[in-house]
């Protein structure tokens, strides 16, 4: 196998596991998204307003020092818009109450250009805006008070240094003058503090909710959610999901695979049949090597379609010109006759008690086959008190080997093997056994203790069935018999339709081993369905 078609065939895996999961998944990819939406839709929206101030430095052209602005110190004045004492003359210009603005604002500092833009958030844009400018012009006093504080201690040094300047000192008497002169001017001067570059103006988009971007980062969370949860959901799965995971799992070679129309009591598809005929003739190539006399039909519980198999290949061989016994060995909680429409008076129970013979209880199916083929049927009867026993007596040994002298295969439909104990007995007694795996109901753990059962009986797997599984794509529906008219009844039973074909009364009582004489008895297939598996 090429590199490229095991990148195919694991993208294929992958493929089939997501769709396998694809409700989980998809429940992940809609419902976060979606609730993230409702979250978002219900917030209030926010909008933002900013307005753009500059800092006057005051002392410039006076020869001062000290004063309350340099222009390295903007990060400082920045923090102070935040502060209680700004706080408090934007709330007096607003006219509202300090604690309603104090978490409204926020101001940053431009080092390189030397402003500071001053940011509102509001659910009213023009409120936004309005604390926004609030707030500078509440920095621009309280600058300029700091200003006027630094010039006025200013005024009072410069006139104290002119008190004490003698009169005879007329020049320097003249500079303090006018130092004080225009020390007054700055003071009254309209640029002193923090001038107001851009005004903040009302904005028409909100900044928040985000809606937009808030879904699509939960859409990116959600994805790797769901893949998340799909693999984990994947790994902690016991169950078996394809026919290649038991084959892997136990090491059994897949004899066939038998779709769910099979046991679908509506539902008709005319490749059933074929399932069935690659069930025997697999079970036939598989073991090349060893004589088929009986065939015990067995799976780890019960309805994973182990009746329906067993009565399928029958059939099947019955068809194929062969002669085939089936054996209802389910003593508990027998199907077969029920299945084919034959009423039975007595069965296998009342021989191993030695009630009857063989020949008086078997009976054989009206069988219209080409090839020539002959189905007997060996019913359960009535329910003994003690199954197990019976089937591991001597006497379940004696009617098995007089069984396969009579027949070219003899398929046996068991009991559940770990529900109860009455196949085990059956296992070491038989040719081989076909265990029945149903698709995604079937744990691997239950396949296991069937291993470990069926190794403990000291009997031989022949091959394993996948129930529930389509069969692989490119077969030919309906061959060998498409060309035989006389198919319908009898390949109608084997596509296992949930019709029952009675036999009429008197043919039943006629029924034995020797009825065989004559042309086959004529069953009319009333509409009643069967158990489903």
């Amino acid at each position: 196998m090429t590199s490229d078609s095991t990148g195919q065939q694991d993208l294929r895996t992958y493929l089939r596991i997501l769709w396998r999961w694809k409700l989980l998944f998809l429940a992940i990819v809609v419902v976060i998204p979606l609730g993230v939406y409702l979250v978002e839709r219900a917030k209030p929206r926010i909008y933002q307003s900013s307005t753009l101030v500059q800092l006057q430095d005051v002392t410039q052209g006076v020869g001062l020092s000290g004063g309350p602005v340099v222009s390295g110190n903007l990060a400082a004045v920045a923090r102070l818009v935040t502060t209680t004492p700004v706080i408090d003359v934007a709330a007096d210009i607003l006219q509202q109450p300090p604690g309603s603005i104090a978490g409204e604002v926020s101001a940053d500092a431009d080092t390189n250009t030397g402003f500071i833009t001053i940011t509102a958030q509001d659910r009213d844009p023009a409120r936004a805006a309005a604390v926004a400018n609030a707030f500078a012009a509440a920095l621009d006093r309280r600058q300029t008070e700091q200003a006027n504080a630094v010039i006025d201690e200013q005024i009072r040094a410069v006139t104290r240094q002119l008190a004490a300047t003698p009169r005879s000192d007329a020049g320097e008497r003249v500079s303090l003058t006018q130092q004080i002169a225009q020390l007054h001017a700055l003071k009254g001067s309209s640029n002193a503090g923090a001038e107001v570059i851009q005004a903040a103006v009302p904005s028409s988009t909100p900044i928040a909710p985000q809606t937009r971007r808030a879904v699509e980062l939960a859409l990116v969370l959600a994805l790797l959610l769901g893949v998340g949860a799909v693999l984990l959901a994947e790994n902690s799965d016991r169950r078996l999901r394809s026919p290649e995971d038991v084959e892997s799992l136990t090491g059994w070679p897949l004899l066939a695979a038998i779709p769910p129309t099979a046991f679908s009591p509506s539902h008709q598809d005319p490749g059933d049949e074929e399932a069935f005929e690659m069930l025997r003739g697999a079970l036939t190539y598989f073991n090349v090597d060893r004589q088929l006399g009986q065939v015990a039909v067995i799976s780890p519980m019960v309805g994973d379609g182990k009746t329906t198999v067993a009565v399928g290949l029958a059939f099947a061989t019955a068809l194929a010109g062969k002669r085939a016994i089936l054996v209802d060995a389910d003593l508990r909680r027998p199907q077969v006759c029920a299945r084919l429409g034959l009423a039975a008076e007595s069965g296998l129970g009342a021989v191993l008690a030695g009630e009857h013979a063989l020949e008086d209880v078997m009976l054989e199916y009206p069988l219209d086959a080409p090839g020539g083929g002959r189905l007997l049927v060996v019913p359960a009867g009535s329910a003994p008190p003690n199954p197990a026993a019976l089937l591991g007596s001597p006497a379940m040994r004696t009617a098995m080997e007089e069984l396969q002298g009579q027949a070219d295969l003899v398929v046996i439909d068991s009991v559940a093997t770990l529900a109860v104990s009455d196949s085990l007995p059956l296992l070491r007694a038989v040719s081989g056994c076909v265990a029945i795996v149903r698709m995604n109901r079937t744990s691997r753990a239950s396949v296991r203790r069937l291993q470990k059962t069926v190794a403990a009986a000291q009997g031989t797997v022949l091959g394993v069935v996948a129930t529930g599984s389509p069969p692989a794509a490119g077969g030919y529906a309906g061959y060998p018999y498409a060309e035989d008219g006389r198919r319908g009844r009898a390949l109608g039973l084997l596509h296992l339709r949930g019709q029952r074909s009675g036999v009429a009364p008197d043919a039943a009582a006629r029924n034995g081993h020797a009825a065989a004489q004559g042309s086959p008895a004529e069953s009319s297939p009333p509409n009643q369905s069967r158990t489903d598996l």
